[in-house]
Formats: structure tokens, sequence, C-alpha cells
């Protein structure tokens, strides 16, 4: 063994009996507990003590696994619970400091004062101050209760374990006493075992302290607020809404605008060179590419997000204007709980830019990593230009980190004024008196209910308040004829030998039916329903009209489906029937074609629906044609052909494209048949036409050339030896 190897050794048994310190044989559960207990008082010297342990494992931790034999994972998790058991320790000192410091993040004395000898009349800006204060107190007592709950969790927690690592410590004790080959394991799972109690006595210290540390912080909380109420309750009574203070508000927002729409410029133009460059560079480069891709991303979304913010600090503007409303007490409680819905929309959305911010400070991480990572040495860029541009658009995201914090910042400020707001408001609700509960109960709830409109009359609108009021008096006015009726009745009954029973119950009916159409007539006239509507006695003259109509209106309604279904527009080649047209005009009655003998047409939209319809243009106006022409059998094929060829091209009609094809397509009893394909568009010409003009070239073309077009002929034999034989039995 040489001298290193032998050093090795001694300082690992050395190291090992000294971190061991007898625990393994001598060290019983009680003497732990009181050096763990006395580790406690002073917190910051044993976490030195517990780092100089840790250098001395780190140095030969390779060695000391292989040495007893364990795996190196072994002695990385007793590093572990050393540096667990060194930040707790640290955490408690720190947390002790703390407590003597004192939190200056919230009210302290000096402001409550300043608060308290401020005098009416309040400035709103000052208000708005003062309710942002409380409101940080609100939030950090809520924050410290929390976590007084989520300390008291985790003292239970630790009290559990600390329990289950007593247990595995008696145990593997009892195993290292008894075993002779495996002690010096044995002893390095109670060193384990034994930083684990300890980080669980350092945790529950950690914890404990922390619970006095916010009982404290909580009570000293709730008595600050308990001594702004009143001061706050005061100036909400005296509050000067002056323009002053709007004006700062106004001007503070509009600089945070102004600098936004700058940024916005300054990233439509970067946006803008990019999508140049983009366009002129002709050899796009890994990195190159990367960088368009990337950088028009990153300039995209900071785009968006800047706009968002300009629409929120328009909002946060708005929400001083209704903070103002609300505190003097010109809005109702429906109001101000819409003010609360669209308050709690705007904080939703401040919280989506936030991870939207979020998301995009993580992409720009990413980014830079990916750069330095691909395109971090020069040798991997080609020209200067690249590695020049590589260094800016580093700079440029690094820029842009800053503005994204910016961001936060805004989103925050933003998010606190809207819960200023909401804060109001649920006071506002809660303070509200029983007879303004039912109120806005009676204005939310029952007259939204009587305002909702039934139907209308031209523009005057029929409620559901106008017609229950309606059929009420209607009610009323058939009681009263009722009572009326019996009136009339019981005074002619007193007059019974003057009156006949006859005219009495005539009188009684004309007093009903009278009483009967006022009070129908007077619901109408409040509704404003005409009188034509109920007008029975024209019936007949309606029923009349309608059938006179019928015609009329069959042909409007099919005008109007033809119209919609778009089976027939103007242009269109159609036979409808057995005419062939273009149709020239669709009204709501009639359809019009333009026949060809130049002549309209005029048919009825109703026998248009009616009739088979044939759309020759209905997905496409070009149409293939053909013409079909016979030669005799000794006329030359070849140039005959090319007349056909040369007809067709000379013809204005003929579409060139798609080309026409000329075929030689039967051989018939008399001719060679030859046919043309070509194709026209029907919405300029007919096909017929086309089609006869061509005939009638082609015909010339072929008299010119002398190529004959035979008529049907038939060639009859007469065999001799049939004639021979006829004249011999003649």
């Amino acid at each position: 063994m040489d001298f290193h190897k032998k050093g090795l050794f001694i300082l690992l048994i050395a190291l090992l009996f000294s971190l061991c310190g007898g625990a393994a044989r001598g060290t019983t559960l009680a003497d732990l507990r009181k050096e763990l207990a006395r580790h406690q008082t002073d917190p910051a010297a044993r976490a030195v003590q517990v780092v100089k342990d840790l250098r001395k494992v780190r140095d030969i931790e390779t060695g000391l696994a292989r040495q007893y034999d364990i795996p190196v994972s072994e002695v990385l998790d007793y590093e572990y619970e050393l540096e667990g058991i060194i930040n707790t320790y640290y955490s408690i000192y720190f947390l002790q400091k703390r407590a003597d410091i004192g939190d200056a993040f919230i009210l302290d004395d000096n402001r409550i004062k300043e608060l308290a000898a401020a005098q009416p009349p309040y400035p709103f800006v000052f208000y708005l101050n003062v309710i942002e204060d409380m409101d940080n107190c609100r939030e950090t007592l809520l924050n410290v209760q929390q976590s007084a709950a989520h300390y008291r969790e985790e003292l239970q927690t630790i009290s559990r374990r600390k329990n289950e690592i007593e247990s595995s410590y008696r145990l593997c004790r009892e195993k290292s006493s008894l075993s002779t080959e495996n002690r010096l394991k044995y002893n390095f799972d109670l060193l384990i075992i034994k930083a684990e109690l300890e980080h669980c006595y350092a945790d529950y210290t950690f914890y404990e302290t922390s619970l006095k540390i916010a009982a404290q912080e909580s009570s000293e909380l709730k008595e600050k607020l308990d001594t702004l109420e009143p001061i706050v309750k005061n100036m909400r009574a005296n509050l000067d809404f002056s323009a002053e203070d709007f004006n700062f508000l106004d001007a503070a927002v509009n600089e945070k605008v102004r600098l936004l729409e700058h940024t916005v410029t300054m990233l439509n133009d970067k946006f803008n060179s990019l999508s140049a460059a983009r366009l002129t560079t002709e050899n796009h480069t890994d990195f190159t590419r990367y960088w368009f891709q990337t950088e028009q991303r990153l300039v995209e979304n900071e785009t968006l997000l800047v706009l968002d913010l300009i629409e929120l600090w328009s909002a946060t503007r708005l929400n001083w204007r209704h903070l103002e409303d609300m505190l003097s007490g010109k809005l109702t409680l429906k109001e101000c709980r819409d003010l609360r819905t669209r308050s709690n929309e705007r904080i939703e959305q401040c919280r989506r830019d936030l991870e939207f911010v979020n998301e995009d400070l993580q992409r720009l991480r990413r980014s830079d990593h990916e750069v330095a990572r691909r395109f971090g040495e020069n040798k991997w860029l080609k020209t200067d230009e690249e590695i020049s541009t590589r260094n800016e658009f580093r700079a440029n995201i690094e820029a842009r980190k800053g503005r994204y914090l910016s961001y936060i910042v805004m989103l925050g400020e933003m998010t606190g004024q809207f819960e200023i707001l909401i804060a109001e408001a649920d006071r506002l609700i809660g303070e509200a008196k029983a007879d303004d509960k039912i109120e806005s109960v009676w204005r939310d709830k029952v007259y939204a209910l009587l305002e909702m409109e039934v139907w209308n009359i031209d523009d005057y609108p029929i409620t559901v308040e106008k017609l229950t009021l309606a059929i009420t008096i209607f009610l009323c006015g058939l009681i009263v004829t009722k009572y009326t009726v019996a009136i009339t009745r019981r005074h002619l009954e007193r007059r019974g030998e003057h009156v006949s029973r006859h005219s009495s119950l005539l009188v009684q009916n004309i007093v009903f039916y009278f009483g009967l159409i006022v009070s129908f007539l007077i619901p109408l006239w409040m509704l404003r329903i005409p009188l034509t509507a109920f007008a029975f006695m024209g019936g007949a003259a309606a029923i009349a009209i309608g059938l006179g109509t019928q015609r009329i209106m069959g042909d409007t309604l099919s005008g109007i489906l033809l119209l919609f279904q778009k089976k027939l527009r103007i242009g269109d080649e159609v036979v409808i029937g057995d005419t062939h047209g273009i149709v020239s005009e669709i009204t709501l009655q009639n359809t019009v074609l333009l026949c060809q003998q130049s002549r309209h047409l005029i048919i009825p939209n109703s026998k248009v629906l009616d009739s088979p319809v044939l759309n020759l243009t209905l997905n496409n106006s070009l149409s293939r044609t053909e013409v079909n022409v016979s030669i005799a059998y000794d006329s030359d094929i070849s140039l005959a052909m090319g007349l056909i060829r040369a007809v067709l091209s000379e013809n204005q009609n003929v579409l060139k494209t798609p080309p026409f094809r000329i075929i030689l397509s039967e051989f018939e009893d008399s001719a060679i048949r030859i046919t043309a394909y070509f194709f026209i568009d029907l919405s300029k010409v007919f096909e017929t036409n086309v089609q006869s003009a061509v005939r009638m070239s082609i015909l010339n073309a072929f008299r010119e050339h002398n190529i004959e077009i035979p008529f049907p002929q038939t060639e009859v034999k007469i065999r001799n030896d049939a004639v021979e034989m006829d004249g011999k039995q003649e």
C-alpha cells in the first residue's frame, strides 16, 4: 500500500468514527434526543459544523462507498440529508432575525399616524393609496393565516415522521450490536437515520418558530386593520373628486399607454423588416431560418400582449370613474353587481395575460439557450453578418425579457385597481339596507320581467307590464259591466208594470254588450292594436282576395325559392320544358328567357318549378359539342380533316383551350364519317348557331377542294345464271 492509499484509508477510518461518534453502540435514543435538542438552541453554529462534515464526506465519497461495500447512492443520500439540515438551520436563523426586525412591506405605525392626521376633504388619489395599503394588509393577513394553517399541518406530519424514524433507529441499532460481519454497513445506515432524525427536529423547530411569528403578525395586522377601518370610513364620507386627481391618474396611464404604443410601432417595424429580409434573402442558412421564424413569432406574441395591455389600461381609467360613481351613491345595487362582474372578467384577463407572459418568458429562455447551443460558436456561422445578427438577436431577447418584467408589473398594478373596485362593490352590497335590497330585487327581477317585450306593433313594444295592465282593465270592465247589468235589471224590475220582460232583457243585453265592447276596446287602444285586425266582417272579402291572389303569391314564393336556391342564374343556358334559351332576368313573379330568335319568353316562376329544367351551365359555362361529316370513300381523308381543322381554327366561337379534336369515327355504307369535337362558351352563344356556322364553313371548304359528300347509294348486282334460268322457264 502506497502512501496515498494508506492516507486515504486512515482518513476513512477517522471520518467514520468521527461521524458515528460511537452512536452505533453507545448512543441511546434518549441521549440522541438530548443532543439534537441542544443543536436547536444555536442553529447557525450547528449549520457550520454540518457544512464541515459535508465537505469531508464529499472529499472521499467514492472511496467511502468502496471501503464499506455500499453504493455511492447511499453516500449521496447522506449528503442530501446534510444539505437539507444546513438549509433548515439557516432558515431558522434568518427566521429568528426576521422576527426581531419585523415586516417592512406592510403598514407601519408611522404610516398609520400619517393617515390618521390627514384632514378632510380627502383627495381621491389619497383614498386610492389608503385602500391599496389596506388591501395589502388584508392580503398579507390572509396569507399569514393560510401559512399558519399550513404550519400546523406540517408539525403534525413531522411528528408522525419523527416517530417512524425513531423506530427505524432502534431496529438498526439492535442489528448493529448483534451483527459483527455487517456492523460497518449498519453503522453507516445509523448515520443516515440520525441525519434524517436531525432533519425532522430542525424542520419541527422551523415550523414551530414560523407558527409563533405568524400568530404574532396576524395579531398585529388585525390591530392595524381595526385602527384603519374608522379612518377609511371617515374618508369615504369626505371624499373630494377633483379634476386634478383624475388628471393625475390619467396622466400616469397615458404615459404608460404612449410607451406601449411606441413599443407596438417598434414591433410592427421589426416585423415588417423581418418579412422583407425573409423575401430578399436568397439562400437561407440554418441560422437565418431559425432566426426568421423565432423572431417573427416572438414579435407577434409581444404585439398581441401589448395591445391587450393598452386595452386594460383604458379599462383602468374607466374603473376609476366607476369607483367615483359608486362612492358618490350614483349607482344602484344591480349596477354595482354588474361592475363587480365586469371587474372580475378584467382580472381574469389580467391572469390570462400573466400566464401568457410567463409562457413567453420560458420561450425566450429556450430560444436563448437554443441559439447558444446551436450557434454559440462562430465556426458554425458562415459570415460576419450572421455573427452580428446572432449577437443582435440575443441582445433583443435580453431586452424583451426586461420589457416582459415591466408587463408583469403593469398587470399586477391593474389587477390591484380592479380588486379595489370589487372590494368597494362588495362593501356597498353588504352594507345595503333591507329597503334598498328589496328595491333592488324589485328593480332587478320583477321590473325586468315587466319590461320584457312580448311582441311589437310597428315601433310600439307590447311588454308584460302593458299586457298585464290591459288584461286587468278588461277583467275590471267585465266586473263593472256585470254590476251595471245587475243594477239595470233591478231598476227595470221595480218598474215592472211599465216595462215588459222582453224590453228589460233587450236593455240588459244592450248594456252588457256595450260594456263588453268598451272593456275590449280600451285595452286595444292601450296596446295600440288596430281594429282592422279584428275586422271579422271583412272575412269574406279577405278570402276572396286571397283566392284571387293565390297564383300571384305562388309565383312570388316560387321566385324567392329560385333566387335563394341559385339553381338558375342570369346568363345560364337552360331548357325549360321544350323551350331552349338563356336566362336574362329573374323577378319575384317571372323568369325571362332569351330564345334563339332573339325573342324574350316570360315564364311564371310556378311553372318553372313545376317543369323539368335542364341547366347546361350550372357548374361551368363551357360545353363540348360535335359536328359529324361524311365523305366519299375515294376522297382525300387527310385533306378533309385538314380543312375541318382550318375551319375550327378560324371560327371565333370555337374555343382553342381546351383544344378541339378531329377523328375518323366510323365507316358507313356509302361514306366515311369524320367527327369534330370542340368546346364553346354557352354564356356567349347558342350551341346550334355555332354548329350551323361550322357546318356551313365545312361545306364551302369541301366544295372548293372537290371533296364529295355522298348521298346514300345502293348497288344492285343481277347474276346471269338467274336470268338464263328464268328465260328457259318462259
